[in-house]
């Protein structure tokens, strides 16, 4: 009888476990889709505890990676990569989300080592391409980064990032003509994307173009109104032309915008 009660308060407890455990992943999965990443990866680090098996617990790791990288916590993101990887092995997708949270930690040289892994498997895998150009550029390599995004382009000629990234090497440079024109180009392929004069405008705010800079970021802001941080871009370039109650109005629209859709 002791045996059997023993048995029974065994699969009570189980059950329980089960059932937590269902709650705290839908909740974490919830407050992801909410974009309220901090809470999603409290949810994701209690359930931990309580996964049955390699699979749940794969699961639980790759969310709590994602969710702490995107409230900017990169070294438990980089934690939880590194043991969805050990559980999983050097699967592609991995290595590029952990390449990324080494980018955003600036750990360039890790990052670029993670893009040769997934290049040795796929020489021609252009978002590894892309990112390993990215790397050298943000390290301040500007002679690699130049020679990547050139290749890239050269075998895929119609890759936007790779396009943009040679653009923004040239910035760097202090080359303004090119970058300008080769973003120019895009423009004029995709008129409708607001990250370009954003990109442009950062190039003619650089030479102290202020008005052409400001009217970038206004097309910017007229193609996507809900960017808080164009207002800001706004903000300081209506201040660098003497506007300075206009700025005041720019400034007031991005707190607005932050407030909106900041996580509760």
């Amino acid at each position: 009888m002791r045996h059997t009660l023993t048995l029974i308060s065994f699969l009570v407890t189980m059950f329980a476990s089960a059932q937590e455990y269902e709650t705290l992943y839908k909740e974490g999965l919830g407050y992801i889709k909410e974009k309220n990443y901090e809470k999603a990866a409290e949810c994701f680090e209690r359930a931990l505890p309580l996964a049955a098996g390699e699979e749940e617990t794969f699961s639980l790791h790759l969310n709590l990676a994602y969710s702490s990288m995107m409230y900017g916590n990169t070294a438990k993101a980089l934690e939880n990569y590194n043991k969805a990887i050990k559980i999983r092995g050097n699967d592609r997708a991995l290595l590029f989300q952990r390449a990324a949270a080494l980018m955003q930690a600036g750990r360039h040289d890790d990052a670029i080592e993670d893009c040769n892994t997934i290049l040795a498997g796929n020489p021609k895998d252009s978002e590894a391409m892309v990112m390993k150009a990215q790397a050298y550029m943000t390290k301040g390599d500007n002679s690699k980064a130049k020679e990547e995004f050139t290749r890239i382009i050269s075998l895929f000629p119609d890759n936007i990032n790779a396009r943009l990234g040679l653009a923004m090497v040239y910035k760097h440079e202090h080359l303004y003509e090119r970058a300008s024109l080769l973003i120019g180009l895009l423009i004029e392929e995709l008129p409708d994307n607001a990250s370009l004069y954003i990109a442009r405008s950062d190039i003619e705010r650089e030479q102290g173009l202020y008005e052409l800079a400001l009217l970038d970021v206004e097309k910017a802001i007229e193609l996507d109104p809900g960017n808080a941080e164009y207002y800001t871009l706004q903000a300081i370039l209506l201040e660098k032309c003497g506007k300075k109650d206009e700025a005041v109005k720019s400034r007031n629209n991005a707190k607005r915008l932050k407030a909106v859709f900041s996580p509760i």
